[in-house]
C-alpha cells in the first residue's frame, strides 16, 4: 500500500518543511523555475526579492545553522560588489581613481547586481539540496534513466559521506593522542596523510561492497521496478495551478524587459544648473534601484515574481503558525 505524499510525516507541523511534503514534481518544478527566472532578472528590486525569499526559505529549513551560511554569503556579496569596479571601468560617475583607473558608480551598481544574482542562486541551490532528497530525485527520474539517476544520487552523497568519515577518523586519532590539528607542521601533515590513506582504503572497500551487493540483488539483469511512496493529490494540483499562473506573469514581465535595469548611462547634472535636471539629472535612489518599476506592468510582474519566490516559506511558516495556534487553543 502506497502512502500519500499529501500527508506530512509526524512532527511536520512542529518544525519540518511543509513544502517538502508536497509531490516531488512540484518541488523540482519550483526550484527549476526559481533558478531559471532568477538568472534572467536584472532589476535590483527583483534581485532583492530573490535574495530575501531564498534566504528566508533557507532560514526556515536550516534554523540557526543558516547564520553561518548567511555570514559567508555576506562576505561573498561584499567582495563581488567591491571587486567588480576594479575590472569594469564603464561609467561616467567617478568615485575615485586608482593607478589612473576610474572607480565608477555604474560599475559598483553592476557589482551589486552580479553579487545579488550569485547569492540568490547559491541560496536556492542550497535549499534544493535540502528539500530534493535522493529518494525524491530517484522517484522522478529513476524510470526514465535508471543508470544516470543512480550515478547522480551516489555522487551527491559522496561529499557529505566522506566529510563525516573524515571527522570520524580525526576523532579516533585524537582519542589516542594523535590529533591532526596538534603538533608541528610535519606532524600535522603526517596525521592528515594517515587520514587520507584510511579514507581511500575505506572508499575502495565500500565501492567493492556496493558492487557486490548490487550484483547479488540482480542489478542490470532485468527491467527495474520502482517503489512509489508519493501520490499527486488535490492540494498538489492547487499549488501547481498557482505556480503556473505566477510563473506565466513573471515570464511575461521578464520578456517585456520590465525586470531589467541598465546602469551604464547614469550622468550627473552640473551643480550650478538646477534647471537642467531632465535627462542629465543625478539618479535618485528610486530611479537607480528600481529602474522601470513604477510602470504598472512591472509592478504586477514584481508582485507575481515575489509571490512565487515566497511560496515555500509562506506554506511552511503558515503551517507552523496553525500548529502553534492549535496547541494554544487545546
Amino acid at each position: 500500500m502506497r502512502s500519500s505524499g499529501a500527508c506530512p510525516p509526524a512532527g511536520a507541523a512542529r518544525g519540518a518543511d511543509t513544502f517538502g511534503t508536497y509531490h516531488p514534481a512540484l518541488g523540482f518544478s519550483f526550484f527549476a523555475c526559481a533558478i531559471a527566472l532568477g538568472m534572467f532578472v536584472r532589476n535590483p528590486v527583483f534581485l532583492a526579492a530573490t535574495v530575501v525569499f531564498s534566504g528566508l526559505y533557507y532560514a526556515v529549513l536550516a534554523g540557526r545553522r543558516s547564520l553561518r551560511m548567511f555570514a559567508g554569503m555576506a562576505v561573498l556579496f561584499t567582495v563581488v560588489t567591491l571587486v567588480n569596479p576594479l575590472f569594469n571601468t564603464r561609467g561616467d560617475i567617478v568615485l575615485f581613481t586608482y593607478f589612473d583607473r576610474p572607480y565608477t558608480l555604474e560599475a559598483l551598481a553592476y557589482g551589486v547586481q552580479t553579487a545579488a544574482l550569485l547569492v540568490g542562486m547559491l541560496l536556492w541551490f542550497s535549499c534544493y539540496n535540502i528539500v530534493m532528497t535522493s529518494d525524491k530525485f530517484t522517484y522522478l527520474f529513476g524510470r526514465m534513466a535508471p543508470s544516470v539517476t543512480l550515478v547522480f544520487t551516489m555522487v551527491l552523497r559522496l561529499v557529505p559521506t566522506y566529510r563525516c568519515k573524515i571527522d570520524e577518523l580525526a576523532a579516533a586519532r585524537s582519542g589516542i593522542g594523535r590529533s591532526p590539528a596538534a603538533g608541528k607542521l610535519s606532524q600535522r601533515i603526517e596525521g592528515a596523510s594517515a587520514i587520507l590513506s584510511a579514507l581511500t582504503s575505506w572508499a575502495l572497500e565500500g565501492g567493492v561492497s556496493t558492487a557486490d551487493s548490487m550484483r547479488s540483488r540482480g542489478f542490470g539483469q532485468a527491467r527495474r521496478t520502482a517503489y512509489a511512496r508519493y501520490r499527486f493529490t488535490r492540494r498538489d494540483g492547487v499549488l501547481l495551478a498557482c505556480m503556473a499562473v505566477l510563473v506565466a506573469i513573471s515570464v511575461a514581465a521578464i520578456a517585456g524587459g520590465f525586470a531589467s535595469a541598465d546602469f551604464a548611462s547614469l550622468t550627473v547634472a552640473p551643480a550650478s544648473d538646477s534647471s537642467s535636471a531632465g535627462a542629465h539629472a543625478a539618479p535618485g535612489p528610486v530611479s537607480l534601484m528600481m529602474g522601470a518599476l513604477p510602470d504598472p506592468v512591472s509592478a504586477c510582474g514584481l508582485v507575481a515574481y515575489s509571490t512565487f519566490m515566497a511560496l515555500p516559506s509562506a506554506i511552511t511558516i503558515g503551517e507552523r503558525l496553525i500548529w502553534h495556534i492549535s496547541l494554544s487553543n487545546s
